[in-house]
């Protein structure tokens, strides 16, 4: 009974030592709502001969979620304004347009998010107007049923594309791999809706994407993660073989709730305790080996489930070779210092 009871007192040390140890944040996830570093015009630092898929480029996913106010669980995966988003050195927004009454709401799936493609076209040319280094590439995509139009999708989108406010921030593609010197200042479509040809920009659906989002329950989380970094060594290897831009999301949801999948956290918090996966080592020592071992005692460690933002800032930064590409890396939550190590790759 005795060794019974000293077991189970070192197992609940354990679990102490790795909430203490891990109750403290990490800069590669972030749910604050203000910016902790500014980075405006880092890409003036870029040569303007680099073409679009040599570009390394923190992005988000359905960016216009840090403006939702409502209490619909799993829809909020941003709490940076798109200002802020841009401001951070963010420069790939994904814009999810509902086509209503001839003109498009901001949408995650059914809920509308209290925006419309005006405030976001508002917001990006006051940007870029301000920051004439910077290029912003943008996502747009049909979202939820349409309702209440007379006209279709691509004819509303054409009506903002020629709309004399927005008209002149509008890249007019010329090719699939523009150079950075002719896109600075410019928004760059990818164009996510049913038009043939790609008219307005660049075809959504030629880059090369991993968008495996479906996160069906926590222990799924090592599978999402394999996936990402799976992408991040195709980029990589890719190098010098291609011309088409890497598209990454680390994002997922489904079974979990978004900020789960980012940062493996207890609470969104950006300062929440890692959660436990209920394992230990050496027993389970092969299981999840990018997952943190913490809490060590007498040779005993747990596991503790880490997020996608972490695990990449990690890869990108100490992998075992130097990557120099990343393409467009698309986040839920982006710490600064997960938005620094993406930018960083143009620089090596």
């Amino acid at each position: 009974m005795l060794h019974l009871r000293t077991k189970l007192a070192v197992l609940c040390l354990i679990g102490l030592m790795a909430d203490a140890a891990l109750a403290q944040a990490n800069g590669a996830y972030s749910h604050e709502r203000t910016v902790a570093v500014a980075r405006p015009d880092w890409m003036a630092g870029v040569s303007g001969g680099r073409r679009l898929h040599e570009l390394s480029l923190p992005g988000t996913h359905d960016s216009v979620t840090g403006e939702y106010t409502g209490i619909v669980p799993g829809v909020e995966t941003q709490t940076l304004g798109l200002a802020a988003q841009l401001e951070s050195g963010v420069r790939v927004l994904d814009i999810r347009c509902r086509h209503i009454g001839n003109a498009f709401a901001i949408h995650h799936g059914i809920v509308y998010l209290g925006r419309n493609f005006d405030d976001v076209l508002g917001v990006v040319t006051t940007f870029l107007r301000q920051h004439p280094t910077e290029t912003v590439v943008m996502r747009v995509k049909e979202e939820h049923e349409p309702a209440d139009n007379t006209r279709s999708f691509p004819e509303t989108f054409d009506a903002y594309w020629h709309d004399p406010r927005y008209a002149p921030y509008f890249w007019a593609p010329n090719s699939n791999d523009p150079s950075l010197d002719e896109i600075r200042g410019r928004i760059v479509v990818l164009q996510d809706f049913s038009l043939t040809p790609a008219l307005y920009g660049i075809d959504y659906g030629s880059l090369n994407i991993q968008d495996d989002y479906v996160v069906s329950n926590i222990t799924a989380q090592y599978d999402k993660w394999l996936k990402v970094k799976a992408q991040l060594d195709r980029a990589y290897q890719a190098q010098g073989t291609w011309h088409t831009p890497y598209m990454n999301y680390l994002s997922g949801s489904t079974g979990v709730l978004p900020y789960f999948v980012a940062s493996g956290k207890v609470t969104a918090s950006t300062s929440s305790s890692q959660l436990l996966t209920g394992l230990t080592t050496p027993l389970f020592k092969s299981w999840w080996p990018d997952f943190p071992r913490v809490g060590c005692f007498w040779g005993m460690c747990s596991i503790a489930y880490d997020g996608t933002n972490h695990l990449a800032y990690k890869y990108l930064v100490g992998a075992p070779y130097s990557l120099r590409y990343a393409g467009l890396v698309m986040v839920d939550y982006p710490g600064p210092d997960l938005i620094q190590s993406v930018i960083q790759l143009n620089f090596r």
